[in-house]
């Protein structure tokens, strides 16, 4: 019903109660309050509306994300809680074990032990951090060297046992000035890489990881590879899921690939794997220059 409409009838309606007089003071609150209802009425039928104008697909995708969304928190909730607890428990073990311990060439070994479940839980607590960030935080463009950042993470990944003797091959290939978000860069580099550190073949002595980047105008195409342990081929397809890990002896807290995956999704890019047990792993990564979308 049209305003228009509306107010000739609500004048009718007035003139038949006044008779054309005037309408009493005391009267007025009560049109007013029909006049307010009204516009409440228009308000509402305009959200009806734009909601009936949403397409049953688009309700759908929206379901499937929440949905999506709450299985996930499940999860990180759960795992959270038991993956934080787990090294701390192991710290707490270990140390009760030290002071009851009399040899001291013991003491070295369960120090080793320590270092392993204190570096577990760090890298546990930077991925939470890490997944909080790249959920929360908008796309930020700047230009970036990627050359730069692959040696930071050489860096901050030292720690890690056998960074020091991996031969590291990288070649960068930039036509261009890259563009994009650093701060999800330095998280896709930091994961890859230290897969790569973590899961050496015990078997070689001349274990690699080799970093191939193209730049150009439209994208960057980054392959990083590795002669390390491999993956079974029936793993390959669950790896990028949320605290998915392959067996019980693996390393990390199985939030690392997902991350990976999401941060690489933010930025409009992709993500494939190949590899064969015992050979090695080869991640294929394209992410778009942000300069020209």
């Amino acid at each position: 019903m049209s305003e228009n409409i509306y107010n000739d009838l609500l004048q009718k309606q007035i003139n038949k109660y006044t008779k054309g007089k005037s309408i009493p003071e005391e009267w007025k609150p009560l049109f007013e309050s029909i006049n307010d209802s009204y516009n409440n009425y228009e308000k509402e039928l305009e959200l009806i509306e734009r909601v009936m104008n949403v397409s049953s697909e688009e309700l759908l995708d929206a379901n499937q994300e929440l949905k999506k969304i709450n299985e996930e928190m499940d999860r990180f909730v759960y795992s959270t809680s038991h993956d934080l607890r787990a090294p701390l428990l192991s710290i707490l073990g270990l140390l009760n074990i030290i002071e009851k311990e009399n040899k001291q060439y013991d003491i070295q070994g369960y120090l080793k032990l320590l270092r392993d479940s204190t570096v577990n839980l760090d890298k546990f607590i930077s991925d939470i951090i890490d997944y909080s960030r790249n959920s929360r935080l908008e796309v930020e463009k700047t230009q970036v060297d990627i050359g730069e950042i692959i040696n930071e993470s050489f860096k901050h990944l030292n720690y890690l046992p056998g960074c020091s003797t991996l031969l590291k091959l990288v070649n960068i290939d930039a036509k261009e000035k890259f563009y994009s978000d650093q701060r999800r860069l330095v998280i896709i580099f930091n994961n890859l890489i230290s897969n790569a550190i973590k899961y050496q073949n015990p078997d070689l002595t001349d274990s690699y990881i080799n970093i191939e980047a193209e730049i150009d105008v439209k994208e960057m195409k980054l392959e990083i590879s590795d002669n390390g342990i491999g993956i079974e081929e029936s793993y390959l397809q669950k790896i990028f899921d949320m605290f998915y890990r392959a067996s019980p002896d693996s390393k990390g807290s199985g939030l690392g690939l997902y991350i990976v995956k999401e941060a690489i999704q933010k930025l409009n890019g992709s993500i494939a794997v190949e590899s064969t047990l015992g050979m090695g792993t080869k991640f294929s990564v394209v992410i778009p220059n942000i300069e020209r979308h």
